[in-house]
């Protein structure tokens, strides 16, 4: 049990990193070099831990499954995030316009992280018939990276600070995140727990998932149900 869930903590290292590496090369590539120059651009998941959202937070279900009680309330095995990347959008070509390319390109790498999955899952497939769900450990890897992939880009997406949704919407809103910022930035984690322990709001998020999950990654893996 105990290295089942440090196998799934390594891999929420790497989709986090991949996700705030890609906002680090988006926001240089748009015209800010602030996080290059703080060495942001980057796959070591030294450079992107965040205390609360890449350690406590993602390690609390130790405690819940050392008490027995199954797991992190909400039903999610692993959520959390890395360290934000410093952007000056002043520094942008577009500031609104590049302002929203750099929020989602780290969803987007998550994605893209699950689509590799999902694809090179089919080519074991194709090879092993019945990998997908019995292919040891390479396949096993493959499908929890696809989920945490699919899952972490899809709880990036909500709009609360510090998430990407919450700059996203924002930006194309054109709202004045000044007037609400301090209060939003200070609460964002509670407001985050709140989330996935609200079982409307939480079912939204499994909802969503779900919906990925079955309807592209699990066909474009080659897997029926």
């Amino acid at each position: 049990m105990l290295l089942n869930f440090f196998a799934g903590y390594v891999i929420f290292l790497f989709v986090a990193s991949v996700h705030e590496c890609a906002h680090a090369w988006t926001a240089d590539r748009c015209g800010d070099p602030t996080a290059r120059l703080q060495g942001r651009v980057t796959l070591d998941p030294r450079a992107h831990i965040d205390l609360i959202g890449t350690v406590l937070i993602p390690l609390s279900p130790l405690i819940f499954f050392l008490f027995g009680m199954g797991g992190f309330p909400g039903g999610f095995g692993f959520f959390g995030w890395a360290k934000p990347v410093p952007v000056n959008p002043g520094r942008f070509r577009n500031w609104r316009r590049d302002n929203i390319v750099v929020s989602f390109a780290g969803c987007a790498s998550g994605f893209l992280i699950a689509l590799a999955a999902a694809l090179l899952l089919r080519a074991l497939t194709r090879s092993f018939p019945g990998a997908g769900i019995t292919g040891g450990v390479l396949a096993e890897t493959l499908l929890r990276l696809g989920s945490v992939s699919i899952f972490l880009s899809l709880f990036n997406l909500v709009p609360i600070p510090p998430l990407d949704g919450y700059h996203i919407l924002t930006d194309l809103l054109r709202v004045d995140p000044g007037k609400s910022a301090a209060f939003l930035r200070a609460s964002g984690p509670w407001l985050i727990l709140l989330v996935i322990n609200t079982p409307f709001l939480s079912g939204i998020l499994e909802a969503g998932f779900a919906a990925v999950w079955q309807g592209l990654f699990l066909p474009l893996a080659g897997i029926q149900l």
